[in-house]
């Protein structure tokens, strides 16, 4: 990859070199890192099922053991997905560096960085922003081993687990393991879920980048063009004929295959992630319906609320994070439409004319990303995500 790419995407490299699903990694790697990860996940998915199959009718045991459940999957669901599409992947990185030489001019170049250098901050913001909330989420159980040391009591302050679960053993013998075990879950299901959203949130704003940087193209198409010799200017209606094959003429052609390159990537981009998508909406749906009803039931103990706080801010944005990015591509991809359609098309030549005519056809249909083919990635999607979970809540609560 070029080096002007390889600076603003670097720390999207070393995020999924942490997960052994950086496509130019050894195999060896690709193949132990990702199984190491996910047999990680399924040891503590193992203790959430035994807690649901002993506790199963405490409601608040039971939301507990599916919300855990969820986190794990999804994180898992996200992991697993790059791997199996990790060839995807590697050709839309692939694509990404062919865009970089094909898009050479200053203007071009400038909308490339431009939406690489908002790339590179979301990686880095979104990452820090999570990790405060999985740091106070794996504090809770140790700010009463702190309190007993600053200011004791007459007897030890009960002990809090960072997750419930049932691991066959002494949970107060073996707290520390238990514990370790439990961090270890949930830093690996933060980075499998921030590395791969920020991925997937880089890449879609690159195909931003192509159809912004092409509806510019068409916007200043005639800006850039000399009139040819042999044009009549029709002076009343400022008409102008064109009898030679002129520089707009190229320009169009220019515009017309770089869209097309845009049109390419994007549909690379849902085959990689549109399966995925559906699930995690799903799992979305689930846990927002349930953290509510958790809430309401912890309400009065502050450290439970705190917990399942953050797993409610975190569900929140990272469903934001996989709809805003659908959303912009889908407003950059409108854009080209509008701009070849508020073309000076009568200052072009015919032939001109003739092609806008093809990019406006391709234009009106806006490109998407979806969710199994069945939901477009967008604004719409999240509302209609957080209407539903509320639905199912109410519903939840009107029976619990």
């Amino acid at each position: 990859m070029q080096g002007d790419m390889l600076k603003y995407y670097s720390r999207n490299q070393f995020f999924l070199s942490q997960l052994g699903i950086w496509p130019y990694q050894p195999r060896v790697i690709k193949i132990l890192l990702p199984y190491f990860l996910v047999a990680a996940e399924m040891s503590v998915l193992a203790t959430q099922v035994l807690l649901l199959l002993n506790n199963w009718g405490d409601l608040s045991m039971t939301i507990d053991g599916i919300v855990t459940s969820i986190l794990l999957v999804g994180a898992s669901i996200k992991l697993l997905n790059i791997v199996i599409n990790n060839k995807k992947l590697q050709y839309l990185l692939q694509l990404m560096d062919e865009h970089w030489r094909l898009f050479h001019s200053e203007c071009e170049l400038h909308i490339l960085r431009h939406y690489a250098n908002i790339g590179e901050k979301v990686t880095k913001y979104y990452a820090v922003y999570i990790n405060v909330f999985v740091v106070m989420f794996m504090s809770i159980p140790v700010i009463p081993k702190i309190l007993d040391i600053i200011i004791p009591l007459n007897e030890s302050r009960p002990t809090i687990h960072v997750l419930e679960g049932e691991w066959g053993v002494d949970k107060e013998k073996y707290y520390l393991p238990i514990l370790l075990h439990c961090y270890l879950a949930a830093i690996i299901s933060t980075r499998c879920m921030v590395n791969v959203d920020t991925m997937y949130i880089v890449c879609v704003l690159h195909g931003c980048s192509l159809f912004n940087a092409v509806s510019i193209r068409v916007e200043n198409i005639f800006d850039t063009t000399k009139l040819a010799e042999g044009e009549k200017i029709m002076s009343k209606e400022h008409v102008v004929i064109k009898k030679h094959d002129s520089e707009d003429y190229r320009e169009m052609i220019a515009c017309l295959k770089k869209h097309q390159l845009a049109i390419k990537y994007t549909h690379v981009l849902d085959s990689t992630f549109k399966s995925a998508m559906f699930l995690i909406l799903s799992l979305n749906v689930m846990i927002l319906s349930l953290i509510g009803l958790q809430l309401i039931n912890k309400i009065g103990q502050t450290q439970e609320v705190i917990r399942f706080g953050c797993v409610a801010i975190g569900s929140v944005t990272h469903l934001l994070s996989i709809c805003l990015p659908g959303q912009l591509l889908l407003d950059r991809s409108i854009q080209v439409f509008d701009k070849a359609y508020s073309a000076r098309w009568y200052m072009f030549s015919l032939k001109t004319t003739k092609l806008l005519s093809i990019l406006l056809h391709r234009s009106l249909v806006p490109c998407t990303l979806s969710a199994a083919n069945m939901f477009i990635m967008s604004m719409t999607l999240f509302s209609s995500v957080m209407q539903t979970a509320m639905s199912y809540f109410t519903t939840f609560l009107s029976v619990s």
